[in-house]
């Protein structure tokens, strides 16, 4: 049994993708999702940085450790994904270089797609005053970055090539993120492509509706839960 500590974020969103893409594959891999209201700041409760140290989400203990040991807790959503994709043996290349592949994709996702989109989204949609610079900087980082993923998805049918991964998972919910300040996709034809074929996987829809299924989820933020996410400093 997997404890998914999960609340319906771009980063929580990757795990149960894949924990309902192995569902479907007859991995047998059960799990119990276990809410963190961010916004209530229950990734701050001794209970919860005993198993994800950066108060971030997602997180998951796995009670069933293939050491057989004691619970194995895992922060860092792509740590999860590889975590979970070897556990399983599934959606990750067992060869040297596909799996290199899928490795680059998944590091470039954590180190660049994720943080510098999630930037965008702060200064364009939650940040209490406008700052020009900031917003032009992260728009056009974010650019960047969709930019490098079309020319990568060229020719390919997943990221990594004919078949879908985890550095598929990683990306796809980075992207269209935010309603209130969508980026042109326009010019990103083999993103759009990608990306529907992604949405219409019924595991996708699954995993999406597990979000509204959680309490809170697509709620504007509060001033006092904007707070809670955007104004701690070390604890």
């Amino acid at each position: 049994m997997i404890d998914l500590h999960y609340w319906p974020t771009p980063n929580g969103h990757k795990i149960t993708l894949l924990l309902e893409e192995l569902a479907e594959a007859g991995a047998k891999l059960d799990y119990a999702i276990k809410p963190v209201n961010i916004g209530k700041g229950d990734q701050f409760t001794p209970e919860y940085l005993a198993i994800s140290p950066n108060n971030k989400m997602p997180a998951i203990v796995d009670h069933v450790p293939a050491d057989g040991g004691a619970p194995l807790s895992v922060f860092e959503s792509g740590a999860i994904l590889l975590y979970l994709a070897d556990k399983t043996g599934r959606f990750i290349p067992k060869d040297l270089r596909g799996r290199t592949t899928v490795l680059e994709w998944l590091m470039w996702q954590m180190g660049g797609l994720g943080p510098m989109t999630g930037q965008y989204g702060h200064f364009h949609v939650y940040a209490p005053e406008d700052i020009p610079y900031a917003k032009s900087r992260y728009a056009s980082e974010a650019n960047r970055l969709l930019g490098v993923l079309d020319k990568q998805l060229a020719g390919r049918a997943f990221i990594a090539g004919d078949d879908y991964t985890i550095a598929d998972m990683a990306a796809y919910p980075w992207i269209g993120v935010y309603d209130n300040a969508p980026i042109d996709m326009t010019p990103y034809p083999e993103i759009r492509r990608w990306h529907a074929a992604i949405a219409a996987r019924p595991a996708t829809q699954r995993a999406y509706a597990l979000g509204k299924q959680v309490t809170g989820a697509g709620k504007p933020l509060s001033d006092e839960e904007r707070k809670i996410l955007f104004g701690q400093g070390p604890r």
